[in-house]
C-alpha cells in the first residue's frame, strides 16, 4: 500500500510535514497482525483519506511494526504530545512473494529502532 502522510501538532495543523510524505508498505505483514493504523485503512482505496490522534503512550498499538519506520519517514523521534495524522492512499497493489519475503524477515531479524544498523528502516 502506497499513502501520504501529513503529521502535526494539533488537528488539521499539519507543521511537522508541510507537504505530504510518501509511505510504502506492505499492509497486514507484520508479525502481531493489523496494527489499529492497517486497521483504520482495511478495505480503502485510492484517495480515501483517514484522520488519527495518536496519544504519545499509545504511538507502539497504532502504529505496531510500521512505528519506527514511519517515525523516520516523518522525520520525528518520540513525541511527548500526541500525533495527530492524516494518511491518505495513494496507490494499492499486491506484493510480489519476494518482497513479502523480505519484510517479514525484516521484522523479524532485529529491533533496532534506530537506524543504526544500515537495515534501511530509516
Amino acid at each position: 500500500m502506497a499513502v501520504a502522510l501529513r503529521a502535526g501538532s494539533e488537528k488539521d495543523r499539519y507543521n511537522f510535514t508541510p507537504e505530504p510524505v510518501d509511505f510504502d508498505f506492505i499492509f497486514g505483514a507484520g508479525s502481531a497482525g493489523f496494527c489499529a493504523l492497517e486497521a483504520s485503512l482495511y478495505e480503502k482505496g485510492e484517495g480515501d483519506k483517514v484522520s488519527i490522534t495518536v496519544p504519545p503512550a499509545e504511538a507502539s498499538e497504532v502504529f505496531g511494526h510500521l512505528r519506527m519506520p514511519i517515525f523516520c519517514a516523518l522525520g520525528i523521534q518520540k513525541s511527548a504530545d500526541p500525533l495527530f495524522l492524516e494518511v491518505t492512499v495513494t496507490g494499492v497493489s499486491d506484493a510480489d512473494s519476494r518482497e513479502l519475503v523480505q519484510s517479514i524477515a525484516r521484522g523479524a531479524s532485529h529491533g533496532c529502532g534506530g537506524g543504526s544498523c544500515d537495515c534501511g528502516c530509516c
